[in-house]
């Protein structure tokens, strides 16, 4: 009985914490990112660097399509895919933000 108590404790103190709204803030978002169709007829590794230089998320993408990223950390951040022009954006948590990679513009 003695050892469900501390238990009991832990578990009220997080149920008050979420209930009134001092729980845990998730501090991503999501990017969505297009290969300009003007690119070479072959897949793409997109990656979206967080501002630190860390690498945040990657996935292949053909040319003319769109990949979708969640949990990407919200600021700024720089998306690159092979000789495709890197993007700059900023993630917020309000809306997705978008991004289109292409050969020109560099």
């Amino acid at each position: 009985m003695i050892r469900r108590v501390p238990l009991v404790l832990v578990l009220g103190a997080a149920a008050a914490l979420s209930l009134t709204g001092c729980g845990a803030h998730d501090s991503t978002g999501q990017i969505s990112v297009t290969v300009s169709s003007n690119a070479a007829d072959r897949p793409y590794e997109v990656k979206v660097f967080a501002s630190t230089g860390k690498l945040s998320e990657h996935q292949r993408v053909f040319p003319g399509e769109t990949a979708d990223f969640a949990g990407v950390p919200l600021g700024d951040v720089t998306v690159r895919a092979g000789d495709l022009c890197p993007a700059k954006a900023t993630v917020s948590d309000d809306d997705v933000t978008r991004v289109t990679l292409s050969t020109t513009g560099c």
